[in-house]
């Protein structure tokens, strides 16, 4: 194994459980779909077509080295307008036809796409199911997501109901998995759907959107996203490194990046990549101290920098929970089994710390002069999978006080009744639903924007500022916000100014 090894994509390999997700998304065109709702006065079939387009607009940035759009369209129809997204249709273009579709009105919608006869159920089945050969892979998860709000598709037809359900049966056999969502509060599964969902074998989730976000939400959870995962060794067995577990660790945290925005100029052609070429070998490291410089050779630089650990995790011990919950430094990871490990060491350490509530204190050395860092190994159960949650261990934490030395000091202040009720009525206007779309990054949403209208060929959109807004926030706030300074006695205080840097890289000395 390398030392520099990379992590890798992990949705090619048949035995995660995080398959790469190609899902359908089955629109019903019934005249059920284009009344509208009585909440928000839309119509369920324009909430498809703006919950579509904004999940597609969502996974521009998204890292893959696809092209191809994870997710399909297609209507309830008979006739050529059935497919509105293939898998292999490029991304952009999916964006660009969704976004022209969803700027119609919804009687224009109504008039292209409303179906004016009955549907076949079973044929819209097979139909649905053809669509997933599209994907050349072998291991993926295939779902089909079928939004209606007809609960009688087969209009107590029985030759139609039973075409329908015995095609259904048929979904298992190909490894496809059916959801249905209803943005209708009064449908009835007893009609059709407790039957079809019994034959399958899958029980009745009651699914119900009630509007565009709800159902963007739920087309969200189901595209799984990428991962990264890399084969480490496990060494649990005191000063021996011949005997190790072989290990996989996955991480599913990943910080947002733009990626493909470096291949095309601005005129549009295409850019080289090239890579710098070293022609000089490092022959000597220097460490600059405040009395000058110390040299180290190649060799010197190895061995002090280099450790008796090998690569992976070594154990240290046993311990309780060293971390308390919610401290996070570093994103944490996820350490499963390698399926090539024959032993079963590692599910017996799993199920001693779930026995005794301990985890695993291990070193970790990710490669050969790399730093040492203590990890803790937390076992858990995920999707019927022994695992171990991998967390940074803070240093210094023993220096921490201790809840009974705190609650042990004495109140040097005492407060009103006035004090507290307005420090109450204070933080109750402070406080509002947290939502994690408040808060972005200014300068990445900037360059979003900029990139998007170079990909779709549009204009740049105006970028919505959602930094927080202290006139506002003070108006909000209005006698509460007085009453609060005048009650504790807080001045308008002013921080002192820092004077400016001299531009001047050498300053005047003083004479002698």
């Amino acid at each position: 194994m390398s030392d520099n090894e990379d992590a890798v994509d992990a949705s090619a390999g048949s035995n995660t459980l995080y398959k790469p997700s190609f899902v359908l998304i089955a629109i019903d065109t019934d005249p059920s779909m284009f009344v509208k709702n009585e909440s928000d006065g839309n119509i369920p079939f324009k909430d498809c077509i703006s919950a579509c387009y904004n999940l597609a607009n969502s996974l521009i940035f998204v890292q893959n080295k696809r092209s191809w759009s994870p997710f399909g369209i297609v209507l309830a129809r008979e006739d050529a307008s059935a497919s509105l997204i293939n898998f292999k249709d490029n991304i952009l273009e999916s964006i660009k036809l969704l976004k022209e579709k969803n700027e119609l009105s919804e009687d224009k919608l109504l008039d292209l796409y409303q179906r004016k006869g009955g549907l076949n159920l079973s044929s819209f089945f097979l139909f649905c199911k053809k669509k997933f050969k599209e994907v050349n892979s072998a291991f993926y998860k295939r779902t089909i997501i079928y939004v209606t709000s007809d609960d009688n598709p087969v209009k107590d037809d029985k030759n139609q109901r039973f075409a329908a359900l015995n095609e259904a049966k048929n979904f298992g056999c190909n490894d496809i998995t059916f959801e249905l969502v209803t943005m209708s509060h009064n449908f009835d599964y007893k009609i059709f759907y407790n039957e079809l969902f019994s034959i399958i074998k899958s029980p009745p989730v009651e699914t119900v959107v009630e509007d565009e976000d709800g159902l963007l939400e739920k087309l969200s959870s189901l595209i799984v996203r990428r991962f990264y995962q890399r084969r480490l060794l496990f060494f649990p067995f005191l000063n021996d490194q011949t005997r190790f577990l072989k290990i996989k660790q996955k991480s599913f945290v990943q910080e947002e990046k733009l990626y493909n925005n470096a291949c095309i100029s601005e005129s549009g052609k295409l850019l080289k990549k090239v890579s710098k070429v070293v022609n000089d070998v490092i022959e000597t490291y220097n460490l600059r101290h405040a009395d000058g410089t110390i040299e180290f050779s190649v060799e010197e630089r190895f061995k002090i920098k280099n450790t008796d650990l090998p690569v992976g995790y070594t154990l240290i011990q046993v311990s309780d929970r060293v971390t308390d919950v919610g401290i996070v430094l570093t994103h944490p990871a996820i350490i499963e089994i390698d399926p090539k490990e024959e032993l079963d060491y590692f599910a017996s350490f799993w199920q001693y710390c779930v026995d005794k509530n301990k985890v695993l204190i291990c070193f970790r050395k990710l490669k050969k002069l790399d730093k040492i860092c203590f990890v803790e190994f937390i076992p858990k159960f995920m999707n019927n999978n022994r695992v171990f949650l991998v967390k940074t261990i803070p240093f210094n934490d023993e220096h921490q006080r201790t809840p009974s030395d705190l609650a042990t000091e004495e109140q040097s202040e005492s407060y009103s009744g006035k004090m507290r009720s307005t420090t109450n009525e204070l933080i109750n206007e402070l406080t509002f639903d947290y939502d994690p779309k408040m808060f972005t990054n200014p300068s990445l949403t900037k360059k979003k924007a900029y990139l998007r209208s170079k990909l779709l060929d549009e204009p740049q959109g105006e970028v919505e500022d959602v930094s927080l807004d202290s006139a506002a926030i003070d108006k909000r706030l209005g006698d509460i916000g007085e009453s609060f300074k005048k009650l504790f006695a807080l001045g308008e205080e002013t921080a002192p100014k820092r004077k400016a840097p001299s531009t001047a890289r050498g300053s005047k000395k003083k004479k002698a």
